[in-house]
């Protein structure tokens, strides 16, 4: 198997690299091989990569987002009857 060998890495890129390794709990080396194979496309039968934030819960919109067009008023309306609940589910004794 081919060797790489990277020389004059700045220290800050390999200071990121390394917290980057450690974070995934691989070795700089494996962490930097990772990264050359995401950016190369080399992920040919392996599941695709999801994305590096996934939020545990809803996070709202900012309230300040531009309008693509004018707004429209919109008044309520009453709605028919209510809708029956569903039935309980009876609870094992």
């Amino acid at each position: 198997m081919p060797t790489l060998v990277v020389e004059n890495v700045p220290p800050d890129v390999y200071d990121r690299l390394r917290q980057r390794a450690a974070a995934r709990q691989r070795s700089a080396p494996e962490e930097a091989l990772q990264l050359l194979q995401q950016a190369l496309g080399d992920d040919a039968g392996r599941a695709p990569r999801l994305p590096d934030f996934l939020p545990g819960e809803e996070i709202s919109a900012p309230c300040d987002l531009p309008r693509s067009s004018p707004p429209v008023p919109v008044s309520a309306c009453s709605g028919g009857p209510r809708l029956p609940d569903a039935p309980a589910a009876e609870a094992p004794e």
